[in-house]
């Protein structure tokens, strides 16, 4: 309207102006209105956002307090590091922040090769440095030995590990450091067979050499051989088993040498490592100055040999005087034929009866050494054996029946044999001057375990009459010859007719004997039992005595006084679990005492 005839000027009266006054007194107002029963709702929504719009800028400005960039390690250390040389670590932190760390952990990952103060090969040392304030720096100091080669690197890693104060994650700060070791004091080199054949004869070169100007006194050299190593000669000889040698004075630029022999076995493909270490004895703790390895890879045999028992499975216990079917087959495995091959057997112990032996016409025994040999007057094979060309012999003999048990040491045999195969012959890709092959089965023989039950005549009518009593006496006996046994368990069960007295003698410890009414069966229960038990030791005997009251309608009849009773029990040594059984007693195989 823009008109001024639209406009019309009115009085308003002092009576006319709306009072409010009234309605701010029904609605309320101020912190009043906000909770009435109506507000409450929408203000409690109001104070749980700004609750957390707090909390979230608190959070905000925590984390934005603290940085993981100015948390600062570092590590000093010399310059000139010399293998086996104590040298300190000085490994040093900063917090720049405005905020405190807690639960800190100050940690150094070593490589192969660091040993500490006191000669043990250490691999982690963590220091517990509780809390780094804001603003605030510190180092720790660590000892430590590096041992390698001139001219190796050794990587480490210094790690802090902390919580910033008021953030409840964990951070970690990490860095690698790259240390060179400078010099050798004490040198050591191997040399050998980078390749070889299992069971074959190998031999290594340990020179050791002093780099230094001045001459080093009570060093020790020591050998760790690998796992299927056997050691057979050294030149000098160790001072201490078959791996120490001890090196009173090695002049200043003086190398010495240790020649080694001995055969390795292996895999093929496997690799056998031979280490070696030097250092000094102070104070009785060894201080490595330097260390070495070889490394030798067990080669695919130019021949392969093969022995097992028929009917053996891979665990191969067997039994006392069971015989044994032996097959040894033999094939050549280069591309080269062979000859003039000898193959032989010998056996390791004196289990075997040799009387049982047979050889099928071919082959020769050696009573005096155990041994059987083949050769190519008996199998042209081994005359000339032509590149994957095979062939076999076989042989049985049996374990004796009585195991040579003369004391307590004589216990756990095996069947010990081992084949050999070899060859003046050599393809010339083996720098060997012998082929030899050999291979070894050794069984473990199971205990015997034996149970006998008798019954003695005690007291009564003979022969028993209707419904009188007749008392008898049971002896059960346990004899075991070569290994220990245990759980050993012995029972049977009474015939309707026959009582159980409860008078028993038990002399074996570790031994309860119950019996139970309602199935009527008696059980002797045995922890251990020795072996050589009934051999060198006592027997083991429980006694017990049981009674017979016939009934009218067994006149006549023979009566069964036990009926047949059970052993068991697990060989500790071959893990097998033996059993025995003795035939039922009845009233004609009593025995008057």
């Amino acid at each position: 309207m823009n008109n001024e005839e639209d406009f019309q000027m009115r009085e308003i009266k002092q009576d006319q102006v709306p009072i409010q006054t009234t309605s701010l007194k029904k609605k309320g107002g101020g912190l009043i209105s906000l909770f009435s029963k109506k507000n409450l709702p929408k203000t409690l929504l109001v104070i749980i956002i700004l609750v957390i719009l707090i909390a979230a800028g608190a959070i905000f400005w925590g984390r934005h307090s603290f940085s993981k960039a100015k948390v600062q390690i570092d590590i000093e250390f010399q310059d000139d590091i010399a293998s086996g040389e104590e040298i300190v670590l000085i490994a040093k932190y900063e917090n720049k922040n405005r905020v405190n760390l807690n639960d800190v952990y100050l940690i150094i990952d070593y490589p192969s090769g660091a040993f500490s103060s006191e000669g043990k090969e250490i691999y982690q040392e963590q220091r517990e440095l509780g809390t780094i304030l804001r603003k605030s720096e510190g180092e720790e100091e660590f000892k430590v030995r590096f041992v390698g080669e001139k001219e190796e690197i050794k990587n480490l890693t210094l790690k802090l590990n902390y919580q910033p104060q008021n953030i409840n994650s964990r951070f970690e700060n990490s860095t690698i450091f790259r240390i060179e070791i400078n010099s050798v004091l004490i040198s050591i080199n191997i040399e050998g067979s980078e390749k070889t054949i299992s069971g074959q004869e190998v031999n290594y070169l340990i020179e050791y050499e002093n780099k230094t100007d001045e001459d080093a006194f009570d060093l020790k050299l020591e050998l760790n051989y690998a796992g299927d190593f056997e050691f057979k000669s050294a030149r000098p000889e160790p001072v201490e088993g078959n791996n120490i040698w001890q090196i009173d004075l090695l002049k200043a630029g003086e190398t010495k040498k240790i020649e080694l022999r001995g055969i390795l076995r292996g895999e093929e493909e496997e690799n056998k490592i031979l280490k070696a270490g030097i250092g000094e004895i102070k104070d009785d703790i060894f201080l490595q100055y330097s260390q070495s390895e070889f490394v030798t890879q067990i080669s695919p045999s130019p021949l392969l040999l093969l022995l097992k028992i028929e009917g053996i499975d891979e665990e191969c216990n067997i039994d006392s005087s069971q015989k044994l079917n032996y097959k040894i087959e033999f094939k050549n495995n280069t591309d080269v034929a062979l000859t003039e091959l000898i193959l032989k057997v010998h056996f390791e112990d004196n289990i075997f009866d040799f009387k049982s032996l047979k050889l099928e016409g071919i082959g020769f025994f050696d009573s005096r050494e155990n041994v059987i040999t083949w050769s190519g007057a008996e199998v042209s094979a081994l005359t000339l054996l032509e590149p994957n060309q095979s062939d076999e012999v076989s042989f049985s003999v049996e374990i004796k029946d009585s195991l040579p048990i003369f004391n307590y040491n004589d216990k756990n045999f095996q069947a010990r044999v081992l084949v050999e195969i070899q060859t003046l012959t050599i393809p010339a890709k083996f720098s060997i001057s012998e082929l030899k092959v050999e291979k070894e089965l050794a069984c473990k023989i199971n205990s015997q375990l034996d149970l006998g039950a008798k019954a003695y005549y005690n007291e009564g009518s003979i022969p028993p009459r209707v419904d009188q009593l007749t008392t008898y006496t049971v002896r059960w006996q346990i004899t075991n010859t070569s290994n220990d046994l245990e759980n050993v368990k012995i029972w049977a069960i009474l015939p309707q007719g026959i009582t159980w007295s409860n008078n028993y003698i038990n002399k074996v410890s570790d031994s309860q004997v119950s019996y139970n009414e309602r199935t009527k069966e008696v059980v002797w229960q045995i922890d251990k039992v020795p072996a050589g038990v009934g051999v060198i030791l006592p027997i083991y005997e429980l006694i017990f005595q049981i009674g017979l009251r016939p009934s009218i309608n067994q006149v006549g009849q023979t009566l069964t006084l036990i009926n047949e009773s059970s052993a068991e029990a697990k060989d500790t040594f071959t893990k097998e679990t033996l059993k025995d059984f003795s035939s039922i007693i009845d009233t004609t195989e009593w025995i008057q005492e």
